[in-house]
């Protein structure tokens, strides 16, 4: 959390809803040696509950919401909030980093912390900054929240002219660390793999390990590139590109019931393409709810590999195609539900 009491260097203009920037043009802001650039942003509507002096208090609706970073990427994300009257305005900001999850087809938070020093980085040394500091709200234990508030003391209004203040509050989930742990026998694999079918994995291998990282970079350059494209519309292509993709993949290029083989190519190739996906968007951090998920994914699209192995001398689809079918629908509905 921070408090910030008046700011010249940037402010929130209701009329026009941009972040607007007036510091000289020998200084930009940002953490580091990264600018950080704050665009108008959508998100799901959420409220904070504000105790006024006395028993007096109520609940808010966002003023506006910010993000630096991709949509369909990883973002920092910001959710304003204003209040107050005169010399005493303020602006309580919810801030959180997150990643958008495609089989969820919404955001999850991966830290609240990352997203507390992003922002305070940006007051560090500045002249506007009388002080930046940090007081005990005691509202941590959520993923890696700690319940310490940052407060931010700017210059006095008289100098500053008239400009709202933020007030950072971190809320989140329990997470687990992701480790790059899957250091596979790929030669050893291949060197097993029939001379009929290994053209056959290799574009099973490539299709499974570049969907997922297909899928991101392309609705990314589009978000980027076309901006009056509905982020709904990206989120929808991209869904049906990633849900029928993969079941198709692993139905239709395995051969040779070779099953033992097919099931490891399709953990490996998918395994790799999920772990290279959140890496290129700078996620190290999965909740364990996620984590759980993309195992049943794995598992279930290395059951559909099995079956399709058998496909070519069955002519038909198998009871193992069929049964794997049904768990990929379960695996898709599952996030969709909010269980995580």
């Amino acid at each position: 959390m921070s408090e910030l009491r008046h700011r010249r260097d940037a402010q929130w203009n209701n009329d026009s809803n941009e972040w607007q920037g007036v510091a000289s043009d020998e200084e930009t802001a940002g953490v580091g040696k990264g600018a950080v650039e704050w665009h108008n942003t959508t998100g799901a509507v959420r409220y904070t509950y504000v105790q006024a002096p006395g028993p007096r208090g109520g609940w808010m609706t966002e003023t506006a919401q910010l993000h630096d970073g991709a949509y369909f990427g990883s973002r920092y994300h910001l959710r304003l909030y204003e209040g107050g009257k005169g010399n005493g305005t303020w602006t309580a900001i919810q801030a959180h980093h997150e990643y958008f999850d495609w089989f969820r087809l919404r955001h999850t938070v991966g830290s609240l912390e990352k997203a507390q020093y992003h922002l305070d980085g940006q007051y560090y040394g500045k002249w506007y900054v009388d002080g930046v500091s940090r007081q005990r709200y005691a509202n941590g234990g959520i993923i890696d929240s700690n319940g310490w508030v940052s407060v931010v003391d700017l210059r006095p209004k008289a100098e500053m002219g008239p400009v709202p203040g933020a007030l950072i509050a971190v809320l989140l989930l329990g997470s687990i660390n992701l480790r790059d742990s899957m250091e596979d026998t790929i030669r050893d694999l291949a060197s097993r793999l029939t001379r009929e079918t290994v053209q056959r994995g290799i574009a099973f291998s490539v299709s499974l390990f570049g969907l997922p990282l297909f899928v991101r970079s392309a609705s990314i350059a589009v978000e980027t590139t076309v901006p009056s494209v509905p982020i709904k519309a990206i989120a929808g292509v991209g869904y049906l590109v990633l849900g029928l993709g993969l079941p198709l993949a692993a139905v239709s290029l395995p051969n040779g019931r070779q099953s033992t083989d097919w099931f490891a190519v399709a953990i490996l190739a998918l395994g790799l393409g999920f772990l290279f996906d959140y890496r290129s968007i700078g996620v190290n951090v999965l909740p364990i709810a996620v984590v759980l998920h993309r195992l049943a994914v794995l598992g279930v699209v290395g059951v559909l590999a099995v079956g399709g192995s058998y496909q070519e001398t069955d002519g038909r689809w198998n009871t193992l195609v069929q049964a794997g079918l049904v768990m990929w629908i379960a695996v898709l509905v599952w996030p969709l539900f909010d269980a995580f």
